[in-house]
């Protein structure tokens, strides 16, 4: 037996999808089918044949990072909120305004910056 057929058999070898499978579900099951579609990266049929051979399925979101992102985005949606309420309210001096607003403006290019580098594109 040779390397390659070796692997072959451990990997399974690729046979070619000559049968077509059509059913039916409810929207929950075709709702939870698409969230693991989304998060494994795997077309809806990949995701299908991965469960019937049952290969486990992992994730490529990186959930934390995500959660992260969306926290860091909620905060500077808030300091942008309190920067507008301070404008009209006229808490402070123009020129803090000012400041302030670049600083906003930083952050957000910050956090696209990073958002960019996770998703590879540098």
């Amino acid at each position: 037996m040779t390397v390659l057929r070796a692997a072959r058999d451990l990997v399974g070898a690729r046979k070619p999808k000559s049968r077509i499978v059509s059913f039916r579900v409810d929207e929950d099951d075709f709702a939870r089918l698409d969230a693991l579609a989304q998060q494994t990266s795997c077309s809806r049929g990949e995701v299908l044949r991965r469960c019937l051979q049952r290969v486990r399925l992992t994730s490529t979101v990186d959930v934390q990072a995500l959660s992260e992102v969306s926290r860091l985005h909620a905060n500077l949606n808030r300091l942008g909120g309190l920067l507008k309420l301070a404008i009209r309210e006229g808490v402070s001096d123009p020129s803090s305004y000012h400041r302030l607003n670049l600083e906003l403006i930083d952050s957000a290019v910050d956090v696209r910056r990073a958002v960019n580098r996770l998703a590879g594109q540098r």
